[in-house]
């Protein structure tokens, strides 16, 4: 059972179990598949216009290398033709949001620039102390 807290997904194929998460392993799996960094491929996610195939395929079967590390690349190509392209990029959306929750906490420390919001949670801490 996927542990949202971990920033996992489940889901049904081929009457099997699957649990997709990008952890810090998988995004570097990721990164080296695709010949890209993690924010070039949120980019591409964020056009689904011009989003490719292929690049589909290899973020889900990084986000599947933690659970599963048999699976291979066509083994992936293979699930999403069973699972279908749009459920595919919803779990993938899912997964994504969940692993990068926190990130989105920042706020303006200077005109242009952020910093992480728990920067000065606790007196005398914190980037001007």
């Amino acid at each position: 059972m996927a542990n949202k807290n971990k920033g996992e997904v489940s889901f049904e194929a081929n009457e099997r179990s699957y649990t997709m998460r990008f952890s810090a392993n998988a995004l570097c799996e990721l990164e080296d598949v695709l010949n890209m960094g993690v924010n070039d491929v949120a980019e591409q996610m964020s056009k689904p216009k011009n989003l490719r195939i292929k690049t589909v395929r290899g973020i889900f079967w990084a986000g599947l290398r933690d659970h599963h590390p048999e699976i291979t690349i066509q083994k992936a190509g293979d699930i999403i033709q069973d699972i279908s392209l749009p459920r595919c990029l919803e779990l993938i959306g899912k997964a994504f949001n969940l692993a990068f929750q926190d990130s989105t906490k920042v706020r303006p420390q200077q005109p242009g620039s952020v910093v992480p919001a728990t920067t000065d949670a606790i007196d005398g801490t914190g980037l001007h102390s």
